[in-house]
């Protein structure tokens, strides 16, 4: 933002958002609008001909406060659908960082209700607390925007790329057997970080032993190289560590989905093609329950103009819709209202970290059904 700039936003009657935000660079005009980029404009020389608009002149901190909250809110509205696998996210160190993708410092999704995690590089996924710090003030000056499908591949090859160009790849072989993947910082020889199969890398001097010990050795790779490898040392690891208490087999179209559970297409209850691997029973429900969920939210349709939700206060329940804690639904105006004890509906907000099952008709009928049995 140009602290010689004249910034103006532009409101309309009975919206939230400015409709734009102007900047004049002496005679130069251009807008911010909800197209999300900045354009040549003649928008204040329309003012006076629009009755509902007005135009008033912000510092560049109010004007700054203003984009952010367009960029959030639009994308919000756009991008974080109940029907999709995931909701992605760019988090940015700085709140301006927003207005321009290349300067994502995460990428995050939620995959359902409030569970979120952030890419680790190499196909890899892990718990996180990012959007939840950030939306309790914890992390400021931080803040983050929800991405489409595209840009959130766009944000996870930058990452790859990081990974790639700043790193080296090394295989750790014990008698011509690999036993780990090593990945260290090019610029810090301390940063060896190791990943043997545990789905937690550790700090590790592999590569020092390997040079010091006769039956070590240490190859250095590429990093498409280094995640095949990882995929067969999880691949390994899982039935090692699996084999006392496997419950079912998760299903994967490639090898290296191993390495994200959440890949996987199935779950059966013996290994099937040529990519399975075993499961416990905590990971098998967990997965099972959002196998269950993806499918309804591919293939769900709108019931009378509306799509209809089940709403659940774990996971797990969702497999159930005897589970349903009760009944969402949601137009193409984007407006959420929730069923009522007298079955009427009630405006309600976004359900952005709830767990929520698409119905069809015949599982509307049954939580509706449900739901009024409850209320009597």
């Amino acid at each position: 933002m140009s602290p010689e700039a004249r910034y103006v936003i532009i409101l309309v009657e009975g919206q939230g958002l400015p409709l734009a935000v102007v900047r004049l660079t002496g005679a130069v005009e251009e807008a911010f609008t909800h197209e999300l980029r900045w354009e040549p404009s003649d928008l204040l020389g329309r003012v006076p001909s629009e009755p509902d608009w007005t135009a008033r002149d912000v510092g560049v901190s109010d004007a700054s406060g203003f984009l952010v909250e367009m960029i959030r809110t639009i994308r919000s509205r756009d991008h974080e659908s109940e029907l999709t696998d995931y909701k992605y996210y760019a988090s940015f160190k700085d709140a301006l960082g927003v207005l321009d993708l290349a300067e994502a410092d995460r990428l995050l999704r939620r995959p359902d209700g409030g569970a979120e995690e952030e890419y680790a590089g190499h196909e890899t996924w892990e718990p996180s607390e990012k959007l939840h710090r950030i939306d309790s003030g914890l992390d400021k000056p931080e803040e983050y925007v929800a991405l489409s499908l595209v840009e959130a591949a766009s944000v996870k090859r930058l990452i790859d790329a990081h990974w790639d160009q700043g790193c080296t790849h090394h295989v750790v072989l014990v008698d011509k057997r690999p036993v780990a993947v090593v990945t260290q910082v090019a610029k810090d020889p301390d940063s060896e970080l190791a990943f043997t199969g545990d789905p937690e890398p550790q700090p590790s001097r592999l590569l020092a032993q390997a040079a010091r010990e006769p039956r070590m050795d240490a190859v250095r790779t590429s990093m498409a190289t280094a995640v095949e490898t990882m995929a067969r040392l999880s691949s390994r690891w899982r039935a090692e560590a699996r084999a006392g208490e496997t419950a079912g087999y998760a299903v994967f179209h490639r090898l290296t989905d191993v390495l994200d559970l959440d890949s996987a297409y199935a779950v059966v209850p013996e290994p099937e093609g040529q990519f399975s691997v075993p499961l416990n029973e905590s990971e098998k429900a967990r997965l099972t329950a959002r196998l269950h969920l993806r499918n309804a939210r591919r293939e769900a349709q709108p019931i009378d103009g509306h799509f209809y939700f089940a709403v659940f206060e774990f996971l797990h329940e969702v497999v159930d819709l005897d589970n349903a804690r009760s009944l969402l639904r949601v137009a193409d105006s984007q407006e959420w209202e929730m069923l009522q004890q007298d079955g009427q509906w009630a405006p309600t907000s976004k359900p952005r970290k709830l767990h929520t099952l698409p119905l069809t008709k015949s599982g509307l009928d049954r939580v509706t059904r449900r739901a009024e049995r409850l209320t009597r």
